[in-house]
């Protein structure tokens, strides 16, 4: 495959001028992006210290992945790990403390934590991290994330403020779906045809990792397997005229997603007609993005829409959205019950209809859907929904020799 003439390196992307001022600017923005981050991570500490006060307990342990990144402002952790291994958060409220191996201390400082205003718990390997939270709470009560005997667990109340980003975190949020989206476009406008889905995921993965983010998973669907799979995941099937490509990133402890497709030659009149309705059905879910809808509501809105047409069966067939952000897929509709949005909450949507898939990711704003990962050099739809334009990325159709 060739190069993307619309990508560049980093360094590429910085502007004229003297290498010193590059510089300044470069280092005035990770100052910034830094003194942000702490205002967040010192908002999350009072908060928890008022519910440990609630709670009467002395301090709290975060093991769980989601919890230690909501309460870092997003720790990236790279490597191989058992799951005795990754780092953990301690904090009485007052003050913060990494709960880390020595294997791993003095990157995830140098890297992730420098000025952020936290100090070091530390095990050796061959003892393991059980033996340091069993120092660091036998005889006392604290409050865990995990199951520890006779001690009271804090993940309900924390459950809402996981599902938020802030003003700083929707910006870090929006930095990734746009490197997403970018991934998935740029290989689907310049992916030669007759390549099989595996190496067209492998492309998407290397533009993922090639940008600084970790590839969590890509699906790729040739043709005639969109309309029997939901969850396709990519094989060696060679791509004959309509692929969909889709990809999960992480970076920062968030999770992004955002699907394409691409049809190679003349666009069959069946296929048109499916990717009209999915895109249809996209923007009433981005309708539905508001405080206090469910996946309920907006599922029922939107196949209102296909009812007595061929594909009014279509929402049968899987989730039409997940809760994500710091979680890749969150079912917010279990047993009946439903989780009602809120503002600042990132969903994941994916409307199917036959072969077509739209799958974007969006936060909810105040005044409505906030698309996280939007069309960058794609073609689009602008669907009105209740007076309010939705931007839903289409079909690309590309001319073959």
């Amino acid at each position: 495959m060739e190069s993307d003439p619309g990508e560049s390196d980093a360094l590429n992307d910085l502007p004229l001028g003297p290498v010193s001022a590059v510089l300044t600017s470069v280092e005035a923005a990770d100052a910034l992006r830094t003194t942000r981050r702490r205002a967040d991570i010192d908002m999350r500490q009072e908060k928890l210290g008022r519910i440990l006060e609630e709670m009467g307990c002395e301090g709290v342990v975060l093991l769980v992945p989601a919890h230690v990144n909501w309460f870092t402002g997003g720790l990236n952790v790279r490597g191989l790990y058992a799951d005795g291994e990754r780092p953990g958060i301690y904090t009485n409220g007052r003050q913060r403390w990494l709960l880390s191996s020595v294997t791993d201390t003095q990157r995830l400082f140098d890297e992730e934590l420098d000025g952020l205003g936290f100090q070091v718990k530390e095990w050796q390997w061959a003892s393991g991290r059980a033996v340091l939270l069993a120092e660091l709470i036998t005889g006392k009560k604290f409050a865990v994330d995990r199951p520890f005997p006779n001690l009271p667990q804090i993940n309900d109340r924390l459950r809402h403020d996981l599902r938020i980003l802030t003003a700083f975190e929707a910006d870090e949020y929006r930095k990734l779906g746009k490197l997403v989206a970018h991934a998935v476009e740029a290989t689907a406008r310049t992916m030669p045809p007759a390549l099989t889905e595996e190496e067209i995921a492998g492309h998407v993965a290397h533009r993922l990792i090639h940008r600084g983010a970790d590839c969590v998973s890509v699906s790729v669907v040739a043709d005639d397997r969109g309309a029997k799979y939901r969850r396709a995941g990519y094989t060696r099937t060679v791509v004959d005229q309509v692929c969909t490509i889709q990809a999960t990133g992480t970076r920062n402890g968030y999770f992004c997603t955002a699907a394409r497709s691409v049809c190679f030659g003349a666009c069959p009149e069946d296929i048109r007609a499916e990717f009209d309705a999915a895109c249809k059905v996209s923007a009433i879910y981005r309708s539905m993005s508001v405080a206090d809808s469910t996946i309920g509501t907006a599922s029922e809105a939107a196949w209102k829409l296909l009812a007595n047409t061929p594909y009014e069966y279509e929402g049968r067939l899987c989730q039409p959205g997940y809760g994500t952000g710091r979680i890749v897929a969150e079912e917010l509709r279990r047993g009946g019950h439903e989780e009602k949005f809120a503002v600042g909450a990132a969903l994941v949507w994916q409307a199917h209809v036959g072969r077509a898939a739209v799958v974007d990711t969006l936060v909810i704003g105040e005044a409505g859907a906030i698309a996280m990962t939007p069309p960058e050099a794609w073609p689009f739809k602008r669907i009105t929904v209740k007076g309010i334009p939705h931007d839903v990325p289409d079909l690309l159709v590309r001319e073959t020799a």
